[in-house]
């Protein structure tokens, strides 16, 4: 099993950003996915020992119109395709060769879509494809939702999704699902 947290949208709040990396230390998480704004936030989490993977945000202009950093990634874990991305549509500030989010719904080209963008925490389903948004992890304009980040259980035929509220570290939300030859079922 493998055991992967996955934050969005921190904005430069290193308060919250210790916060959550204080959760992951208690929790022994050391694999972490950042999906954008702020691309350089991440920093911190690599600097302090944390497998990272990361796309930039709509915000992140320099790293995001870069064509050397792929704003967005389609990565294999225990066999689930999980696509990452900002945000969960296509963007003005798109290159012209990212793979557009809408099109890999259609296509069922991932089983897992991670995206940010809009600050609401969520776990649904839509097309085969399981969506999680994590959240936001900025104090400072959280659109009146709390601080929340995802935490990702995964097995070769399971998936497990706990959406996590801080300071608490309370589960907001859980979810799991199971891979099955009629496609993914929710359980």
């Amino acid at each position: 099993m493998k055991k992967i947290a996955v934050l969005s949208d921190t904005h430069e709040d290193d308060l919250a950003i210790e916060l959550f990396i204080s959760c992951m230390e208690d929790l022994d998480i050391k694999d972490v996915i950042h999906l954008g704004d702020y691309f350089d936030d991440a920093r911190v989490l690599k600097d302090r020992g944390f497998n990272l993977i990361q796309v930039p945000g709509t915000w992140d202009e320099s790293y995001y119109r870069d064509s050397n950093v792929e704003n967005r990634k389609l990565i294999k874990v225990e066999n689930w395709r999980i696509f990452l991305t900002h945000t969960p549509e296509s963007h003005y500030n798109d290159l012209h060769e990212d793979p557009k989010p809408e099109h890999v719904l259609e296509n069922s080209q991932a089983d897992v879509m991670l995206f940010g963008h809009t600050h609401l925490a969520g776990i649904h389903r839509r097309n085969g494809t399981v969506l999680i948004n994590p959240g936001h992890l900025n104090s400072y304009e959280g659109r009146g939702c709390p601080l929340t980040y995802a935490v990702l259980e995964i097995e070769k035929n399971r998936l497990n999704v706990e959406i996590l509220q801080l300071p608490e570290n309370e589960v907001r939300m859980r979810k799991s699902f199971l891979r099955a030859e009629e496609g993914l079922e929710e359980v």
